[in-house]
């Protein structure tokens, strides 16, 4: 049997509730209510409150910490001050949703929208601009979600994957990279150049070796419940503040102190790319003012670091002897295929 003060006390909360759903969803700093237009609203929705009975409800809601702004006066008006994400700060997270090549245009649309809920109506507009350039190359997997969150748990569950990886083929369409599924043991998730990665230590012939995968061209994960992951020691030897920096395109590979000759104006995107810890210096050799230093950084010597390199202009790497003489092939290659041409 319901009691005649639980009846009321329903009716009082369900007041209350209706209430705070109208600052919520009708107000903000620039769209405050007046009381008739909030008792209209309520209205709306079948409840119907007196003007003391909206006020001492406001104080309740302010009790709860919930912070109901008002001016004062006979045209009072109200608006709800206090959100869990301004504005500015959800246009921040939408504008790297939008630019996140990992998160599909359907997917990316759809959290936009949920986001849009964390707003007043009035304000939900200014989350619809789009920034230039942004969604031009998103994934095709709409799934990516789902993959996140598969990895995670394996992480979590400390076991290996098996997975199909794809690759783009000549009529752009993904397909199986092999015919065989990976199989690895997942250790972590990156994010770098707008996109997911998973970084794991696959057992090849007998060696526990790095590898890279790109989330978004996973399929088919499933968890290994009954095998145990390994790589425990090759984890531990990872610096996480300078791992993906020193990794250009995520390739894997150990690690080289590189010293190139460069200008003074080489050492801003030096920097920019594998931060402060490098070593610069006179280069007792220089010949003129475009090898004027010499500059050490610690990196994954790989074509895309190469190529990145060659794109800086006036920078010669000088060791070690290896990664040098890669360069020099390098260069020789290139050439060739352009003096071919004619």
């Amino acid at each position: 049997m319901i009691l005649k003060g639980e009846i009321a006390m329903a009716g009082k909360t369900g007041n209350i509730l209706a209430l705070y759903a109208v600052l919520y969803r009708c107000t903000d700093e620039d769209h405050p209510l007046t009381m008739r237009e909030i008792q209209d609203k309520m209205v709306d929705m079948g409840y119907n409150c007196s003007e003391d009975t909206i006020l001492r409800h406001m104080r309740l809601l302010r009790e709860w910490d919930v912070k109901v702004e008002g001016s004062m006066g006979r045209n009072a008006k109200y608006y709800l001050g206090n959100r869990l994400l301004k504005k500015e700060e959800l246009k921040l997270i939408v504008d790297a949703i939008n630019a996140s090549n990992f998160i599909g245009r359907e997917i990316a649309a759809e959290m936009v929208q949920k986001l849009k809920e964390l707003l007043s109506e009035n304000q939900r507009d200014y989350l619809d601009r789009n920034v230039l350039g942004m969604v031009n190359n998103k994934t095709e997997n709409q799934k990516i979600l789902d993959n996140v969150d598969k990895i995670q748990e394996a992480c979590d569950k400390k076991v290996p994957i098996s997975f199909t990886y794809m690759k783009w083929n000549k009529d752009l369409e993904l397909v199986p990279k092999s015919d065989k599924a990976e199989i690895v043991n997942p250790w972590s998730l990156i994010w770098t150049d707008d996109r997911y990665y998973l970084y794991a230590i696959k057992n090849k012939c007998g060696k526990l070796v790095e590898r890279h995968y790109r989330v978004d061209k996973m399929t088919d994960i499933k968890l290994l419940k009954d095998q145990t992951r390994e790589g425990m020691v090759k984890v531990r030897e990872i610096c996480p503040n300078t791992y993906v920096s020193r990794r250009m395109g995520m390739f894997t590979g150990d690690e080289r102190k590189i010293t190139v000759a460069a200008s003074e104006e080489m050492v801003g995107p030096i920097i920019d790319q594998f931060g402060k810890n490098i070593k610069v210096c006179a280069n007792p050799d220089k010949t003129d003012k475009s090898n004027e230093l010499l500059i050490e950084f610690y990196a994954v010597p790989s074509i895309i670091l190469l190529g990145w390199l060659i794109g800086l202009g006036d920078v010669e790497v000088i060791g070690p002897k290896e990664v040098k003489e890669d360069m020099i092939d390098l260069l020789k290659k290139t050439s060739a295929k352009y003096d071919r041409q004619g």
